[in-house]
């Protein structure tokens, strides 16, 4: 009997981001931006922040999000 086979990890397709495919798969939080001129890299971030998951909107992160309760993860250098 043969058993059958069980893939784990992420499959990346030629020409995809690394970065991007994981931002698609593990939660974390959105931060909410508006343009600015007169700021060095021409946007400004703003207090609030959404969920990945669900979409729900926070005025700051949280370990968990309070309406999915995903766990939320830091993307580091990004």
């Amino acid at each position: 009997m043969d058993k059958p086979v069980r893939t784990k990890g992420i499959r990346i397709q030629k020409g995809e981001s690394t970065l991007d495919k994981l931002r698609g798969i593990i939660p974390h939080w959105i931060h909410d931006t508006r343009e600015d001129p007169s700021s060095v890299t021409g946007v400004i971030y703003l207090r609030t922040c959404r969920c990945s998951e669900c979409g729900f909107q926070v005025s700051f992160e949280k370990p968990f999000c309070p309406h999915c309760q995903a766990e939320m993860r830091k993307f580091k250098g990004i």
